[in-house]
């Protein structure tokens, strides 16, 4: 059997089918949040910013299925049916969203820094660069996971409520990965 070249739409599809497969075998319980990063490959910054993401959900245990980044090789039909799907489209890319389990029906999402930062200057809004609204969610999420408590976002400067008409993370991300098997 001889390779295929993967296309980012391949990849997107392909991470998606894991992801929602994750997200149908995993219990409610065993992480509070799912972390989605949409991008495109020039967003260096927001890819620092996945990675910071990745090594702070590996150190408290979380799966595959708890922080996906979609649209890092490139646009894609995922992506965009993705952002259409979240109700992200007032949002511009590169983004995060942040679906705390249990009770919500909705996502608490942020711009992400685009393209690459010059000059060794870091994500800022000030000088402690400790109001950078990703910063503080991760913040947030490794004291709910270090007491065991119910995680909360609400009212954190620089978030923005979405609300996703009552349906849970797992049943849009099924719908979305049915569509595209359509087409």
């Amino acid at each position: 059997m001889g390779e295929t070249e993967q296309t980012p739409d391949s990849h997107d599809f392909g991470k998606l089918a894991r992801w929602y497969e994750g997200l149908v075998s995993s219990t409610e319980n065993s992480f509070p949040v799912c972390a989605l990063v949409l991008a495109s490959e020039e967003d260096r910054q927001a890819h620092d910013v996945f990675r910071a993401y990745r090594s702070a959900f590996e150190e408290m245990g979380a799966g595959f299925h708890d922080l996906v980044i979609f649209g890092q090789h490139g646009t894609s039909t995922t992506c965009t049916a993705l952002i259409s799907a979240l109700r992200l489209s007032g949002l511009r890319t590169p983004l995060l969203a942040l679906i705390c389990r249990g009770k919500q029906r909705g996502l608490h999402a942020t711009r992400l820094p685009e393209g690459k930062l010059s000059d060794g200057r870091q994500d800022e809004d000030d000088e402690d660069n400790v109001g950078v609204p990703w910063r503080q969610a991760l913040e947030i999420i490794r004291q709910s996971v270090a007491e065991d408590s119910e995680l909360t976002l609400d009212g954190l400067d620089g978030l923005k409520w979405v609300d996703c008409s009552g349906e849970r993370l797992v049943e849009i991300i099924g719908k979305v990965k049915s569509a595209l098997e359509s087409d």
